[in-house]
């Protein structure tokens, strides 16, 4: 090796030696959730809602994006003790507004509020975070954070091992006696507030034993390792305070009433929740979660939570259904559905194209297993890009792409999972996950009849011919059954680049 070789690697090496993660230190308190009171406004509710008898939860689907910020927003308005958030994403925009108002405000009514959000997009909103943090009432941590002392390429290159593994969970509960589990972030496209894309998504507001589970599951995470105070990561903007991020608040959710989307969730509000609408249907539910050591990339003692579901899909014997925004079989998934085709299970599949789809890489390493998929049996569907054209209630957001964000299995027309699940080696190996399994086959049923009646015109059913040519099948706006001989969506670029991602060894990534 040459000397100016040597040199350069010498001073690499010093360079990833100095820049090395930090072993941080920081005060943290470890507290538990409260036991629900049989005395507060939601404990009424429930009450009204049902009687949770040999153990069965009160649970309720939330398809729509309005009905599930106005949920959320109302378990806010109504605590009288405490909430308990757990999200991967909390978005700054109007929605993250509306939802950090109401936090606020609980907080300021007296109630306890722990926020645990993964840190993989919180810096744009810093200066609030800190300052809400403040709050007596408020307490923010942050999941597996980026340090703000070291920049994201230094940490790519020493710290990447920790920093790739993300808390996926999202849930809300409030006064432990409700909860909402599902596949919806913080954020516009999750709640039908978007302009340029909105995402079909599905969430569980649920009553009853499930939601101690949950708060169960939200203590593990919040007092684990992983979960850092936001002032320990975050530098306090002395020049933002408390007062100026109630204010700011305030000034942006008074904004966001005034816009037709405003309009809309109040509407939702009265039309859903109003005069005792609101029913619930008590049935057997039990969360399944990961738990947070999975973050540490090592195996614990407890099982993570694919492990925990297989045995559902062993013992399946007529029919899965699974809907993934995300959808990656490798080969030993490819041979696992071709099994249960073998043995008599119809498994059908429910996922983006190319042009709904807003990770490329998911959806080029996807469109590499099609073809064996299809041969041993299992259904194809793919999301049309214009599924979800919104014109209600007042609003038109014109051509509004549509996208779709639910994670959600059924089997045998008795067992529906929703979480925050997605079908695919990230889910499955390195991010931690959660969602609530229900036992019911009126609610299965029901849900299942729902998605094959919508199939034929928001989805593009693909297909393959003998002599292995794919295509895709849709019914026009007439009635009319469309059929493609090659991709229906998604621009030459988008070709391009799907088929160069395809060939990148990431797999095991996505």
């Amino acid at each position: 090796m040459k000397p100016w070789t040597n040199v350069v690697c010498l001073c690499c090496t010093l360079v990833l030696v100095a820049c090395a993660p930090k072993t941080r230190t920081y005060e943290k308190t470890v507290t538990a959730s409260v036991p629900a009171s049989s005395n507060t406004t939601l404990a009424r509710a429930a009450r009204r809602l049902g009687d949770p008898k040999d153990g069965r939860s009160g649970v309720r689907l939330i398809n729509d994006g309005e009905q599930a910020l106005v949920s959320r927003l109302l378990l806010a308005a109504a605590a009288e003790q405490t909430i308990d958030a757990q999200y991967y994403l909390l978005h700054n925009d109007p929605t993250g507004h509306l939802f950090a108002a109401s936090l606020l405000q609980a907080a300021d009514r007296g109630v306890r509020v722990r926020l645990l959000v993964d840190d993989m997009d919180t810096s744009s909103y810093d200066a609030m975070t800190a300052a809400l943090d403040h709050h007596e009432n408020i307490e923010i941590r942050l999941f597996n954070p980026f340090w703000r002392d070291q920049s994201l390429v230094i940490a790519g290159l020493t710290d990447f091992k920790r920093i790739n593994r993300r808390m996926h969970n999202k849930s809300m509960t409030a006064d432990n006696t409700f909860t909402i589990v599902g596949g919806r972030n913080i954020g516009a496209e999750y709640f039908l507030a978007r302009e340029e894309m909105n995402y079909a998504d599905l969430d569980v507001l649920a009553a009853g034993p499930v939601v101690t589970d949950v708060s169960t599951s939200f203590d593990a995470y919040w007092n684990s390792e992983f979960a850092v105070p936001a002032r320990a990561v975050i530098e306090d903007p002395k020049e933002f305070t408390l007062s100026d991020a109630r204010d700011r608040l305030n000034e942006l959710v008074e904004d966001a009433k005034k816009t037709e989307y405003g309009a809309a969730l109040r509407r939702s509000a009265e039309e859903n929740f109003a005069h005792g609408a609101l029913s619930l249907d008590w049935v057997p539910a039990k969360l399944y979660a990961d738990p947070p050591s999975k973050a540490a990339g090592v195996e614990g003692s407890d099982p993570i939570l694919a492990s925990q579901l297989l045995p559902y899909f062993e013992n399946a014997e007529n029919e899965v259904h699974i809907v993934s925004a995300y959808f990656v079989p490798r080969n030993k998934g490819v041979k696992w559905m071709t099994e249960l085709e073998n043995r008599g299970v119809d498994v059908k599949v429910v996922t983006n194209s190319l042009a709904s789809n807003d990770v490329a890489p998911v959806y080029a390493h996807y469109a590499k297993k099609r073809r064996a998929l299809l041969r041993g049996g299992v259904e194809l569907y793919e999301l049309r890009p214009d599924a979800y054209q919104v014109q209600r209630r007042g609003i038109n957001w014109g051509q509004s792409r549509s996208g779709l964000h639910s994670k959600a299995f059924a089997v045998d027309d008795r067992y529906l999972f929703v979480g925050s699940f997605n079908w695919d080696p990230r889910s499955v190996n390195i991010n931690t996950e959660m969602g609530i399994l229900i036992d019911s086959p009126t609610l299965t049923v029901q849900t299942l009849g729902a998605l094959d009646e919508a199939l034929p015109a928001y989805t593009y059913e693909v297909t393959l011919e003998n002599a292995g040519q794919l295509k895709w099948r849709t019914q026009g706006e007439d009635g009319s059954i469309l059929e493609y001989d090659s991709e229906p969506t998604g621009s030459a670029w988008d070709h391009i680049v799907a088929g160069f991602l395809s060939i990148l060894p990431i797999g095991s990534q996505l």
